[in-house]
């Protein structure tokens, strides 16, 4: 292939990425209108108040976020947002240090993330499921590794770490055990009055938006009955 012909596939492509991207753009905001949220394309700067919050995955890359819809719906604050980062094939991100030197080992993993305010301040806490990259969360915030009583099934599936080990385990009733087995590959972390949601490198369509937003408040509500009927 002539050096012609390479640099029209190499523009070829960067444009197809660009149409993409506008694209999905177009689709994500018109989902936000239909959700009553506010929306604004491209990338920027994670919000203070997010930053501070100091959830892991946005520990992982840099501090932007992407297209994000913002505002309030069942009398909640919401956000959801998408965030890349680089990382090892098999390990976590590089935080806002320069990628690596050696490329071959690399991946870029893209993800929609929802982070909701609750009613209730949960403790501190950590949720993955077992078969994901290898994380550093419990050294990075000294959480401890726990498991649920009578329920190997669910010990076997997620990593579940805590800041306070007895009302982390009480917040995961037998109710919420049973929705994220239903809902694999969540990805769940608990700070203060606010849950970030995801799933590890799975960035939605705008048509899988409203369905995700659902779950996550599904879940939120579980979590805060749990803290209701259990004391957590």
């Amino acid at each position: 292939m002539s050096k012609i012909a390479i640099l029209v596939v190499i523009v070829l492509i960067v444009a197809v990425g660009i149409y993409t991207e506008l694209q999905r753009g177009g689709n994500l905001s018109a989902t936000a209108r239909r959700l009553g949220l506010d929306f604004r394309s491209g990338l920027q700067p994670v919000p203070g108040p997010l930053a501070e919050a100091r959830f892991d995955l946005l520990l992982q890359g840099k501090p932007e976020i992407g297209n994000r819809m913002g505002g309030r719906r069942k009398d909640r604050e919401l956000m959801i947002f998408d965030y890349s980062y680089d990382a090892t094939v098999a390990g976590e991100g590089f935080g806002a240090h320069p990628v690596a030197d050696d490329q071959t080992n690399l991946e870029r993993r893209n993800q929609t993330v929802i982070l909701l305010q609750g009613e209730r301040r949960f403790p501190d806490f950590d949720i993955s499921p077992s078969a994901s990259h290898q994380r550093q969360v419990a050294q990075r915030f000294g959480f401890t590794p726990l498991q649920v009583n009578d329920n190997p099934g669910f010990n076997r599936a997620f990593h579940l770490l805590g800041g306070n080990p007895e009302r982390v385990s009480r917040l995961f009733s037998p109710a919420v055990q049973d929705f994220l087995m239903q809902h694999p590959g969540l990805v769940v972390e608990g700070r203060g009055d606010r849950l970030l949601l995801y799933r590890f490198q799975k960035r939605l369509k705008a048509k899988q938006i409203a369905p995700f937003l659902e779950e996550a408040e599904a879940l939120l509500e579980l979590l805060e009955g749990a803290m209701g009927s259990r004391g957590a």
